[in-house]
């Protein structure tokens, strides 16, 4: 192929190939942080938050903005300790909203302590929807008693 075809070509096909990495997914890793020596319920909130959380923002109005195909990762360390360990085991859809879910799945279940969703919908008029994150606690190789909640909050805000 001559080289001035083969520049015709790259040039015609570069815009499409621009466009097709703007509607990538992207990688959302949530850490969830928890001070796992002190962690009791129903206190939950006073002994975690999350990475890069603003320490103004409650966990309760802690807000994830993602795009749909975009997936969430939440996974949970451990503040006290780096052998303790923090297992998040459900992610679930809170709330009526007529029965819609971004994930479609009201509730996503956890593999090796983290739990992935794929954004498949968004969020009535970048309205923000409860979740709850449900997570164990390990000290010292052994279970706290007790799963712990807490519930921040998501918005699909674009496609």
């Amino acid at each position: 192929m001559k080289p001035i075809v083969a520049l015709r070509i790259f040039f015609f096909l570069l815009p499409a190939l621009q466009l097709t990495n703007l509607q990538a997914q992207t990688e959302r890793v949530i850490t969830l942080e928890v001070n796992t020596a002190d962690i009791e319920n129903p206190n939950v909130n006073d002994f975690c938050h999350f990475l890069g959380q603003d320490p103004q923002v409650s966990n309760e109005d802690y807000t994830i903005e993602a795009n749909i195909g975009d997936v969430i990762i939440w996974r949970g360390v451990s503040t006290s300790s780096p052998d303790d360990r923090v297992e998040i085991r459900a992610i679930n859809h809170e709330g009526n909203r007529g029965g819609r879910d971004i994930f479609g799945s009201n509730r996503l279940g956890g593999q090796n302590g983290e739990v992935r969703g794929t954004i498949l919908n968004r969020t009535e008029d970048g309205t923000d929807y409860k979740y709850k994150i449900q997570f164990r606690v390990y000290v010292d190789g052994r279970r706290k008693s007790g799963t712990f909640n807490i519930d921040p909050k998501i918005r699909v805000v674009g496609r």
